[in-house]
């Protein structure tokens, strides 16, 4: 038991800087990312406080950060925006399904396909979720976030620019340069100073600004409890208060757009919390389990809505500020989450809620520009120009429309450049004559310069199935006749029923040709698919079966 005490102690000597310096930060900004994501300030610090105390217990990392990232903070205000009034009781839910869904895939253990989906997608995500979160700090940038104009909030981004520019006449000089000067001051300080904590200087400084507007030393500015009136500190929330159901058809109306944003949460949470996990492991050089983290992820969202909060992820930028800190364990984590309700439940209620709205939508902008990564786009348009153009009009199509859209639109190009791909893969053949090896060529070469008495070898794809099948009839088809050819299933793992049909018929009309075929290489479950045809038990019987291509070529050579 001491040792245990012992070994405590030492962590929580090591973490000490860590766990201090992202827990004074994470107020600050779950106040900002609550403003971008619809949701209240209080959602978002008993998010924060549970659903990392809960991951810091049971993901694999040691330096993972979970918390809502920005990524799904976008969604959840297009959720809140498209259910009206009912929107913001809504959103513990969204907790609550995203975990059932990310226990499914734990279980079903498909966190490795998940993580399949190109990490590109991410990134022009991480993009899209940067634009929409600086389009949507306009109006708190120029004072128009009032609530005497009360300016109505649409769902789509394009239509509250609209609005803005029909209220441009009532902007706020004094809130315009607040919002102009610390920002600034923000950006400038991450270049000059990366590791400062400029955020907590800031809410500081909003904090003072607060009080010498209250001495009428300069105009008044728009506070955090001016939209907030009800602000109050609390460790939880009831995750069903404000929510009505009167009714089997309110229940019915309410499922259909929770499954879908939910669903796209979960994926997102997933992708955020690997990617983030896998920088941890690149710079600490320590390993992390892929499943154990997903499994921590659900448990971490089952916490945020047992408590009232959001969906949550792990957070790369702040697992990045945890390492450089000096986390190097999960009891940094951990104590981030107990001083987060330390500082919360000291000085929530006396001093954070007297922060500024433009200093609120500085923190926020600088965000979304540290989102929008230029570099990255003038890569993809030098490498790939085509790809560039998908990038640029899915980016349009997620920040204006839905990013749920974007993420769907995306995936699926990705998936159709892959199927193109593999439905224009062309075989190639090994070419053996006068008894001796030739040379290698694309089989659609081959049919021009082929002589009689050819010993040819096509070697099949990784898979042989109903896209890239037609390749190969229509070329093996072309073999004249007096030749030998070898089908190798050596790199071959899937097969499916088009590939069957296909393969047979290939090999009944080479063979009326006077063409001998044999196979090599068939082995596990291939051979089991393959021997159910009546072609390979012929082939079997005459002996036009080899267990590798080599030993086939010593017996017909």
């Amino acid at each position: 038991m001491s040792e245990n005490f012992k070994n405590l102690g030492k962590h929580i000597a090591s973490n000490w800087q860590a766990w201090l310096t992202v827990s004074m930060i994470n107020i600050p900004l779950s106040i900002s990312l609550a403003v971008a994501s619809g949701g209240t300030p209080i959602q978002w610090i008993i998010t924060w406080i549970w659903s990392t105390i809960f991951a810091a217990i049971f993901a694999s990392s040691k330096h993972n950060v979970f918390w809502v990232a920005g990524a799904l903070a976008s969604i959840v205000l297009s959720f809140v925006l498209a259910n009206g009034a009912n929107g913001i009781y809504l959103i513990p839910l969204l907790s609550i399904i995203s975990w059932v869904i990310m226990l499914i895939i734990y279980f079903l253990n498909i966190t490795k396909y998940i993580t399949l989906i190109p990490s590109s997608v991410l990134h022009w995500f991480l993009m899209s979720v940067g634009i929409s979160i600086a389009l949507t700090q306009i109006n708190g940038a120029l004072g128009l976030n009032t609530p005497e104009l009360n300016i109505p909030q649409h769902k789509e981004i394009y239509l509250n620019l609209w609005e803005t520019f029909k209220h441009i006449g009532s902007i706020s000089i004094p809130t315009i340069v607040t919002f102009i000067l610390w920002l600034g001051a923000i950006l400038f300080s991450k270049k000059k100073f990366p590791n400062f904590p400029i955020v907590i200087v800031v809410c500081i400084v909003g904090i003072f600004i607060w009080f010498l507007s209250e001495w009428g030393y300069i105009p008044n500015l728009l506070l955090l409890k001016d939209k907030y009136a009800d602000l109050q500190f609390a460790m939880f929330i009831n995750p069903f208060e404000g929510i009505e159901i009167k009714n089997l058809n309110d229940i019915i109306t309410l499922i259909k757009p929770l499954l879908v944003t939910s669903f796209t949460i979960a994926i997102i949470a997933i992708l955020e919390t690997i990617i983030s996990a896998k920088i941890a492991e690149k710079i600490t050089k320590k390993s992390f389990d892929k499943n154990k983290e997903v499994f921590g992820l659900s448990l971490s969202n089952i916490a945020s809505w047992l408590t009232g909060g959001m969906p949550v992820s792990a957070v790369f930028i702040r697992t990045a500020l945890n390492i450089k800190s000096g986390g190097n364990h999960k009891m940094a984590a951990f104590l981030i989450g107990i001083f987060t309700l330390l500082i919360s439940a000291l000085l929530f209620n006396g001093f954070f809620k007297f922060i500024p709205f433009p200093i609120i939508s500085a923190i926020l902008m600088s965000i979304a520009l540290g989102l929008i990564d230029i570099n990255l786009l003038k890569k993809i348009y030098r490498l790939e120009r085509k790809a560039f153009y998908i990038v640029i009009i899915t980016i349009i199509l997620a920040v204006f429309e839905e990013p749920i859209y974007g993420i769907l639109a995306w995936t699926a190009i990705s998936l159709l450049i892959f199927l193109k791909w593999v439905y224009k893969s062309k075989p190639i053949v090994n070419i053996f004559r006068d008894k001796k090896f030739f040379r290698k060529m694309p089989l659609k070469q081959y049919i021009h310069e082929q002589e009689k008495n050819d010993i040819i070898v096509v070697k099949l794809p990784w898979g042989l199935n109903y896209i890239n099948i037609e390749n190969y009839i229509s070329e093996i088809k072309k073999i004249e006749a007096w030749e030998s050819l070898i089908i190798s299933f050596a790199s071959l793992w899937d097969i499916d029923i088009d590939g069957l049909e296909v393969l047979e018929e290939i090999i009944e009309e080479v063979e009326a040709k006077n063409i001998k075929v044999y196979f090599s290489w068939v082995e596990w479950d291939i051979e089991d698919t393959l021997s159910k045809l009546h072609i390979y038990q012929h082939m079997k019987k005459n002996n036009q079966i080899f267990p590798s291509t080599s030993y086939a070529l010593q017996v017909i050579l």
